[in-house]
This record gives structure tokens, C-alpha cells and sequence, in this order.
């Protein structure tokens, strides 16, 4: 596998290879097209078409039959630069050439003439016919070939004809120059925009899977690699905020289970004490019924323990499934504040129920809810001892559904409030095995965030008032 990604080639490589093959293809297509279309003009001959071949080199006219098929023909000039001799169909009353136009056609090989013989820009695109010069044999004479305008493939086959020297060999060294020097400008520009960004991403996700959490990227690139690094911040401020979210939760669980053990503890104690003194004969007769009870209860107290701990932990689970079903949540609160009011009543407070007349459907585990309500007004007449006051209602706000229970007792410790749904958490310092389990509003809170809402605290206007809300 590591000879394989060795061999492979990086992706600067391949776009440089890419590169270097696209523009000779684009230029062998260039030179294969024109000497196609030259082959096509000359009779299956690249040659045939060249001012060499209509001009010999001995002075002599031949294979005027390619030139005059396209519409050129070949002028004679004498000492003076006048046309002396014409062969083809000359289309132009051009009837000699000055010194300057000869010296240019001996320097550039060729010229572009408009219709009225004047030589024109090489920018420009009304030519008439373009000229190509030929010196030839002894003593020298002067011949002009002409071709229409449009049919310039003649310059391409006569520089060809004539081999590489001169201006065109600087020509070639220049452009192979330039070429290299190109390609090293795209080298060092795909180094800094594909290549710097790639090995800075394969850095940091190194760095990620040797468990560093603080990876960040910073570089500044193309678009796409830009968008590439944010992803990845955004994947390694994910996986840092996951996993400190599950480090505590396994702290919180752990501290779950030793609060568990400690609440264990002194119940079980207090059953094996009990049982050891009734089994050596230490009790009373009258008392028997005593230690019974209290075995009982502090049994009941480690299944209250346990079957509270079995919730929670089953509420933190994403497999666990509520039951939920369709139902009048009015219903729900007036049933459980039945089984409450005497219990409420009892102890001279006053209990206001304010719930509305007409149904409040919502998707709820009735089950499950009901013990919110009922964790909510037990908590609000056992530790409400100063106030007169317990009230629950419900109301609808907008597209919520909001429950509230208020009671108007003692404000809860402000150092309290930001623990208070946590398991375990009591109000009371002193821990004391006849209270609750502390798990109560842990288990609300998670209950209700498992309908899809949210339980919250505040004291207002004198009350402690715990908010159940619900999406309607």
C-alpha cells in the first residue's frame, strides 16, 4: 500500500503534466490542421502551394495549376521593380513596386496589399491578396507570387520550405523561453494554491487523529480550499464540543453512581443492622413490628433509589422510545390535581387551578409526563413550609403550550438555582436518607426534553415558579 501512494502521482504533478500535454496537443492540432488544409490546397502535397515550387530555383514557371485554382498568380519584375511578365489571372492593375515595398518583401518574405496595391496593417482585416518574393538565377530576377486574400497558409509552408534560420530560429528559442518560463509561473502557482492548502489540511487532520481537540486552519486560498478549511474548523470544533460533552456525562454518570451508592449505603446498613439484631434475640417483643416497618421502608427507599436511576439512565439513551399519543393535556392536569388537592389542602394551604374549560390536545407519554407534574406539585407542597400558595396553570402562547406551577415559600438558594436540575442535587446541605432522592427534577427536565421541550426556574413576584413548555 505505501509502494502504491509512492507511486501515485500529487495532484501539483498531474495538473502540471496536464498542462504541459494540453498545450502541445494544441499546438501539434495547430500545425497537423494548417498542413492538412495546405495538403488539401497543394494536391496531397504541403508543397504545392509554396512559392518554391510555382518559381524554381533556376527561374522557371511550372505548377501553376494549384495557384490558379485558388485564384493567385505570379508578377515578373525587372531591375526597376516594374511588372514586366504576368502568369494566372492577375486581379489587380498594381503595375510595379517601389523600393520600399521590395525591401520589405526581402525582409519579411511577405507582405498584405489592399485592392489598390498599397500595402497594409498586419492587424488589419481588409487585405485583397498577399505577396511572396523570390530571387532567383544569375543574373537575379525578381518574381512576385500572389494570393487572394484569405489564403495565408502559404507564409506557414514557406517558412517551413525555407528551414528554421535566421528570425525564425530566434523566434523558437524566444517562444521555448517563454514557454518554460510559463511553466514554472503555473508551477508556483499551483504550489501555492493547491498545493500549500492540501498539505496544511493533511497536517491538521493528523494532528486531529493524534487526539489534539485544538486544530484550527488558517490560510488564505482559492474559494474551494477556503470553503474546505472551514468545514474542517467546523468538524474539529464539533468533535472538541462532543467529546467534552460526552467526558462530562461520563463524569455525570459516575458521580450519579457514587451519590447512589452513599443514598444505598446507610439504608442497607441500617436493614442488616436491624435483621442482625432480630436474629440474635436483641428486640423486644413489642418492637418487632418497629423493625419491620423500618426494614420495610428503607427497602422501599433503595427501590425508589434504584427504579429513579434506571429512568435516568434510560432517559439519556437516543434509543429510548417515549409512548406517545394524542391526547387532552387539560385532562392529564385535572386528574393528577384531584389526587393532590387534599393532600395541598391539608396542609392549610390554598390550591388555585387554573386550566382552561376546553381541550388542549398535545403528543405526550402520558405516563411519563404525569410524573413531571406530579415530581412539580410535590416538590411545592413539601418544601413550600412558609407559604399559603400553590397554583397551576395552563395557557396557550403562540404556537406553545406552557405549564406552570408556582408556590409562594422561601426563595431558592441562589447558589442552588444552577444545579437544581442536576441528579442528586438538594436544597437542603444536610443529607438526609428520609428526603427525596434528588433525582426528581433531573428526571422531569430530561422527560420533557424528550417531548421536544423545555423545563426552566424563576422566582417572580414572590414565587418560585418552575415553566414547563411545549410545542403545541
Amino acid at each position: 500500500m505505501k509502494a502504491d501512494k509512492k507511486n501515485r502521482k500529487s495532484i501539483l504533478t498531474r495538473l502540471v503534466i496536464s498542462f504541459v500535454l494540453f498545450l502541445i496537443g494544441t499546438v501539434a492540432l495547430y500545425v497537423i490542421s494548417a498542413l492538412v488544409i495546405t495538403m488539401y490546397i497543394g494536391n496531397g502535397s504541403a508543397s504545392n502551394a509554396s512559392p518554391q515550387t510555382v518559381v524554381t530555383d533556376d527561374g522557371s514557371i511550372k505548377d501553376m495549376e494549384v495557384l490558379e485554382r485558388i485564384g493567385g498568380w505570379v508578377e515578373e519584375l525587372d531591375n526597376d521593380g516594374n511588372v514586366v511578365n504576368v502568369w494566372g489571372n492577375k486581379k489587380t492593375e498594381k503595375t510595379g513596386y517601389d523600393v520600399k515595398e521590395l525591401a520589405e518583401l526581402l525582409d519579411l518574405g511577405y507582405a498584405d496589399y489592399n485592392s489598390n496595391g498599397i500595402v497594409i496593417s498586419k492587424n488589419t482585416d481588409d487585405k485583397s491578396y498577399s505577396a511572396c518574393i523570390r530571387c532567383v538565377g544569375d543574373p537575379p530576377r525578381m518574381y512576385i507570387v500572389c494570393y487572394p486574400a484569405g489564403m495565408v497558409l502559404h507564409k506557414l509552408t514557406y517558412m517551413v520550405n525555407n528551414g528554421i534560420s535566421g528570425s525564425s530560429g530566434i523566434f523558437l528559442t524566444v517562444f521555448l523561453v517563454l514557454f518554460i518560463a510559463v511553466l514554472l509561473g503555473i508551477s508556483l502557482y499551483l504550489k501555492k494554491h493547491i498545493e500549500r492548502p492540501l498539505r496544511r489540511l493533511m497536517e491538521g487532520m493528523d494532528e486531529v487523529s493524534e487526539g489534539k481537540r485544538d486544530v484550527v486552519l488558517d490560510y488564505n486560498t482559492d474559494r474551494e480550499f477556503e470553503e474546505i478549511r472551514d468545514k474542517f474548523n467546523l468538524m474539529a470544533e464539533k468533535l472538541k464540543a462532543s467529546e467534552e460533552e460526552k467526558h462530562l456525562l461520563e463524569q455525570n454518570r459516575n458521580s450519579m453512581l457514587l451519590e447512589l451508592a452513599h443514598d444505598i449505603k446507610n439504608p442497607v446498613a441500617s436493614i442488616r443492622s436491624s435483621i442482625s439484631a432480630l436474629d440474635v434475640g436483641l428486640v423486644p417483643d413489642e418492637k418487632i413490628k418497629d423493625y419491620y416497618r423500618t426494614i420495610d421502608m428503607k427497602a422501599e427507599r433503595i427501590q425508589t433509589l434504584t427504579e429513579d436511576m434506571n429512568t435516568s439512565l434510560k432517559l439519556e439513551s437516543d434509543d429510548y422510545k417515549l409512548d406517545k399519543e394524542k391526547t387532552d393535556i387539560c385532562e392529564v392536569l385535572r386528574r393528577i390535581c384531584v389526587e393532590y388537592y387534599e393532600d395541598i389542602s391539608s396542609t392549610g394551604k390554598d390550591f388555585e387551578i387554573d386550566i382552561p374549560d376546553g381541550p388542549v390536545e398535545a403528543v405526550i407519554d402520558i405516563k411519563l409526563f404525569g410524573r413531571v407534574i406530579h415530581n412539580l406539585l410535590g416538590n411545592a407542597n413539601k418544601y413550600d413550609r412558609e407559604g399559603k400558595l400553590i397554583e397551576i396553570s395552563l395557557r396557550r402562547e403562540t404556537e406553545d403550550i406552557v405549564i406552570e406551577v408556582c408556590d409562594d415559600g422561601e426563595a431558592i438558594a441562589e447558589d442552588f438555582v444552577p444545579r437544581m436540575f442536576e441528579a442528586f442535587s438538594r436544597g437542603d446541605k444536610s443529607r438526609k436518607t428520609d428526603g427525596g432522592t434528588g433525582l426528581g427534577l433531573a428526571i422531569s427536565r430530561k422527560i420533557v426534553e424528550k417531548h421536544g421541550g423545555s423545563l426552566t426556574y424563576v422566582r417572580a413576584e414572590g414565587k418560585n415558579c418552575f415553566c414547563v413548555r411545549l410545542d403545541a
